[in-house]
């Protein structure tokens, strides 16, 4: 190290605890606690730390992930796979047990679980911390024993996602009970995405504070009944399986829609059953038509107002 640097290393450790803490909440977790062996003052700033605790490592273990060539196409899990997916567990625990911040604005886990994760004490904490945007991603390559993690049902209110703004879970267990209590204790959640998620065959979207801007629904196979009454929503993505009832009870802010999967065809086919005033003031439309035919004759009479069309198969 020149003098130069050294005189700007010792300048910057010469700043107020808060201003430090501010830069390393910039910078990603592991980078902020590399800072940790720079001094004895440095040692224990990043456990301060409020920025974006980004744990999404699925693509990197996908890497890892052995696939049979049998007839059943079952997924195997090679020894390097499950050495780094326990290191990477190991970690979460470490770092969410000594952060002492008081809120964190991020927590993100993107990798397939197993019945030792303590998935639990990963919403606890995000509860507790206030975190504002959360994301839970348990997909990826699974034997059919793999373990699923079932989101909690209740939630203390005085101690519940009261700051919450943007909710993913992809590969959860989330009940329709769940589902109703996380609207209803989120006043401030602007977008909620639920992906991958099998037991829910109704959802309504309601709630007398509820701001949701922008909901997002894939892959929900059992998925059968959907009403949503929410005044904020911006946007509206489906793609998944056919639905027996769509409802739009009241949905004035709607402008951005996208419908994929096996229910384009039948959105297609079926557009006149939804009334006029919900076509009518769409400016953007998304259909995600797949290798199916459908007939769209007469199809762009009923969206006068939509400026974008996009078609993609």
């Amino acid at each position: 190290m020149n003098a130069k640097e050294k005189e700007t290393e010792e300048g910057i450790s010469k700043l107020p605890d808060d201003v430090l803490i501010n830069i390393l909440s910039r910078l990603t977790i592991k980078e902020a606690a590399k800072t940790s062996v720079l001094s004895s003052r440095w040692r224990y700033l990043w456990t301060f730390f409020t920025g974006s605790l980004d744990f999404d490592d699925i693509v990197d273990m996908r890497e890892y992930v052995l696939m049979s060539l049998d007839s059943t196409t079952e997924y195997t899990y090679s020894k390097a796979y499950l050495i780094r997916r326990q290191r990477v567990l190991g970690c979460i625990d470490k770092v969410l047990g000594s952060l002492e911040a008081r809120a964190v604005e991020e927590l993100k886990i993107c990798l397939p679980i197993n019945p030792r994760c303590d998935v639990n004490n990963w919403v606890n904490f995000a509860i507790r911390k206030r975190v504002q945007r959360l994301e839970l991603d348990f997909r990826g390559p699974r034997r059919r024993d793999e373990y699923t993690f079932n989101f909690p049902s209740h939630f203390d209110i005085r101690s519940s996602f009261g700051s919450l703004t943007s909710l993913r879970l992809t590969m959860v267990n989330l009940s329709k009970e769940a589902l109703e209590n996380l609207l209803r204790h989120c006043p401030f959640l602007g977008l909620l995405s639920l992906s991958w998620i099998f037991c829910l065959t109704s959802i309504v979207v309601s709630g007398p504070s509820l701001k949701l801007k922008h909901l997002q629904l894939k892959g929900l196979r059992r998925l059968k009944d959907l009403e949503i009454d929410a005044a904020s929503l911006v946007s509206f993505e489906y793609s998944g399986q056919d639905l027996n009832n769509l409802s739009f009870k009241h949905v004035p802010s709607l402008v951005r829609m996208s419908v994929g999967g096996c229910y384009c065809e039948s959105f297609v086919n079926n557009v006149r059953q939804f009334p006029s005033l919900i076509l009518g003031q769409l400016r953007t439309l998304k259909l995600e038509l797949g290798i199916a035919t459908v007939s769209i004759y007469n199809f762009f009479y009923y969206f006068f107002s939509v400026y974008v069309f996009f078609f993609s198969s």
